[in-house]
């Protein structure tokens, strides 16, 4: 479906089809926040970035703050992108120095090395660990070697009518189910509200077992994002 068509739905099933009630500029940003949120708890998006670690430097920004970050190549939904910034990340799930995957390890392991040195136990050669919007490399590398970062992102926002979500088509529906429950939210619609969230989260948990079982997964993936 479009993002017109999912909007001409919202607006059917809720009854509101004036756009003086509710503008399609509220219907569009309603649409997207249940794109973000199905790919954050569902996991539905991989992406991938690299870039090359310099000697004697430990921690690497990924994402903005303060200042623009351009330093990494990235991979998402088939297309690269050159000297980017990795600010629509949700989560990491995978980091690979030099083809080589990594261990995470925590913050508080690297902290004053000297005396807990012997609380780091890691099955790989180096280790990973992120603080804020930084991913850390611990033993700090020495040569100019590749950072792989694989992780899950948010989905492309839908902005013109003719754009298309990234979610499978058979789970536009639950684009529809969101929007219209935020809808009636607004309106203050005590009746329908009930009846809008639960077919919402019918959905949500349909597509969060889909993927699942593609990714063969056993188990609901608890959402997290640390930097």
């Amino acid at each position: 479906m479009q993002l017109s068509d999912i909007r001409t739905e919202i607006r059917n099933i809720t009854g509101v089809s004036s756009t003086s009630t509710i503008s399609d500029a509220i219907l569009t940003d309603l649409i997207n926040k249940g794109h973000n949120m199905l790919a954050d708890e569902a996991n539905l998006f991989y992406g991938k970035a690299f870039s090359n670690a310099v000697d004697g430097t430990a921690e690497y920004q990924m994402m903005d703050d303060t200042s623009n970050i351009s330093t990494w190549s990235k991979v998402e939904y088939g297309n690269k992108t050159e000297s980017s910034d990795l600010n629509n990340m949700i989560r990491i799930y995978r980091v690979d120095y030099d083809g080589n995957r990594m261990d995470r390890i925590g913050v508080s392991q690297i902290e004053n090395i000297g005396s807990d040195i012997g609380d780091i136990n890691l099955t790989t050669s180096y280790g990973y660990y992120i603080r804020q919007n930084f991913i850390g490399i611990f033993p700090t590398p020495s040569a100019t070697k590749e950072i792989m970062i694989y992780y899950y992102h948010i989905p492309t926002a839908l902005s013109a009518d003719a754009d298309i979500p990234m979610i499978d088509v058979r789970f536009h529906e639950a684009l529809i189910y969101y929007g219209s429950w935020k809808v009636v939210e607004r309106l203050r619609d005590i009746n329908l509200i009930p009846y809008f969230k639960n077919e919402w989260n019918e959905w949500k948990d349909k597509i969060i077992l889909d993927r699942q079982s593609r990714a063969g997964e056993s188990s609901i993936t608890v959402s997290y994002k640390d930097f």
